[in-house]
């Protein structure tokens, strides 16, 4: 009997009110496994929730929980911004919480490498997740947006054991065709399938362009949304990564048993700001205010005044509470 791992994919919009997202997320789910191609793991996107912090668990992690329980999948519903006591005030992690059949907390992975200026409120994590699959004796490797442009986090997850690598983004239109070939690099490199699931819509400043992809360990594109609305079940057969990574992708190219082979040194893997291309490097901006000074520098973002951007923190914790208190 093969492996075989039917995958959900949840494409969506997103708004600053927590419960909107929640609400769609929950409609979203009941559809997709409302059909004879059901999902065993869903996933969801970046920023579900990130003007309504919590710790995890919380009352956002249970409820997810109950999703997972409710359904008997595995989830990873999408990220939220986590609260915790050992960051600064003001600091949160971009957090993707993961839970099994049972509903169960299993890991959470933080996001590694925040978006900044963007993410200026973001702290980087430094756990690497994959986590067991043991009803189909595989690894899953998480991560978050822009952790994908950064190779020795996939690579990381890979030697981990990982047979998917699964990205959740929010990622702008600016940046599709910037990233689109990423996608197909990391799952080559790697021998891996590579899902990535993207925001549709308007989110702030940004048009979300979509896109989600399943990419197989071979490089082909096995499914691709568009820029709307989408749900999809894509089955992957978790046996194709085996056959690769044993016998060669394609039959041909060998990477993870060369990298074994030759193991090449990596002389700043303990520290890699000893390296010599940072020593005349600037640090990066943190924040906006950073960005605009250094732009300015170089003879850009001189014209034009910036829109203010406020959020209602208060409306969204209320509607928040509101809507876990309805399904009590």
């Amino acid at each position: 009997m093969g492996r075989f791992l039917n995958v959900g994919i949840i494409q969506m919009p997103i708004s600053k009110d927590t419960a909107q997202n929640y609400e769609y997320l929950e409609d979203a789910l009941s559809r997709i496994m409302s059909g004879y191609h059901k999902p065993e793991l869903v996933v969801g996107v970046e920023c579900l929730q990130c003007y309504t912090p919590e710790p995890i668990p919380g009352p956002s992690s249970d409820y997810f929980a109950r999703l997972a329980k409710q359904y008997e999948i595995y989830f990873i519903p999408g990220t939220v911004y986590e609260y915790s006591e050992e960051l600064p005030k003001g600091m949160y992690y971009n957090s993707a919480p993961i839970y099994d059949p049972k509903g169960r907390l299993i890991d959470v992975y933080r996001k590694m490498c925040p978006w900044y200026p963007s993410e200026e409120f973001a702290a980087p994590g430094n756990h690497y997740v994959a986590f067991d699959l043991p009803e189909k004796q595989t690894k899953i490797g998480v991560q978050i947006c822009y952790d994908m442009n950064f190779p020795e986090i996939s690579r990381n997850e890979t030697l981990m054991g990982a047979e998917v690598l699964i990205k959740l983004t929010m990622d702008p239109q600016e940046l599709y065709q910037l990233n689109k070939h990423v996608h197909y690099t990391r799952a080559l490199e790697n021998q891996a399938y590579l899902v990535s699931t993207n925001c549709v819509g308007k989110f702030g400043a940004f048009q979300l362009y979509g896109h989600s992809q399943v990419i197989s360990p071979e490089g082909n594109l096995l499914w691709e949304g568009e820029q709307e609305e989408a749900i999809a079940t894509v089955t992957l057969d978790l046996d194709l990564v085996k056959r690769c990574r044993e016998y060669g992708t394609c039959f041909m190219d060998h990477y993870l048993q060369h990298l074994k082979l030759f193991s090449p040194p990596m002389p700043f893997a303990e520290d890699v700001t000893a390296a010599p291309v940072f020593h005349n490097m600037t640090a990066p901006a943190r924040n906006p205010e950073e960005y605009e000074k250094r732009m300015q520098k170089i003879g850009a973002s001189q014209l034009g005044k910036k829109a203010a951007a406020q959020a209602d923190i208060e409306k969204y914790q209320k509607n928040l509470k509101a809507f876990f208190e309805e399904r009590r």
